[in-house]
């Protein structure tokens, strides 16, 4: 009776994971010193129920929190806490610079380009989606995508 509960728990956990497909996933490299960074990605519920994230944790930094750019009416950006992110079945959510994001606060150690930071997001039903992002240099990642527009002139 245990391996029957065993094989359904780990199925479940299996299954739950693989409704979220991170494309995409990166942690931005910061310059030294600088307390906080942080990741962006590409994040598709190929579930058939919607995804709410509500939290997100690494080993690298205290503290990791949704974050979002908006801006008000006399044009100022500022960058806010949100509590949960939505993905409803067959869509994708981004988290891109400029906008929605994990903003990874306290860092322990510098990051290192080239590393991989692993960054678990916590469902509101209990699962959890761990994913490995590579820590990209704003400088190689800037001077990369010039160089790709130059290839296709």
């Amino acid at each position: 009776m245990g391996r029957i509960i065993l094989c359904v728990w780990l199925l479940a956990a299996f299954n739950a994971h693989a409704d979220l497909i991170l494309k995409s996933g990166q942690v931005r490299a910061m310059p030294p010193g600088q307390p906080n960074t942080a990741a962006f990605m590409s994040l598709t519920n190929n579930g058939d129920k919607a995804v709410r994230l509500v939290s997100a944790q690494t080993d690298i930094a205290a503290k990791s929190e949704f974050h979002t750019h908006s801006k008000n009416a006399q044009g100022v950006m500022s960058m806010s806490r949100i509590p949960r992110i939505d993905i409803a079945p067959g869509e994708t959510f981004e988290f891109k610079s400029g906008h929605d994001h994990v903003m990874i606060m306290g860092l322990k150690k510098p990051l290192k380009p080239g590393t991989l930071v692993s960054l678990t997001l916590q469902g509101a039903d209990g699962a959890s989606y761990t994913y490995s992002l590579p820590v990209v240099s704003l400088v190689d990642h800037s001077s990369m995508h010039h160089h790709h527009h130059q290839d296709q002139e």
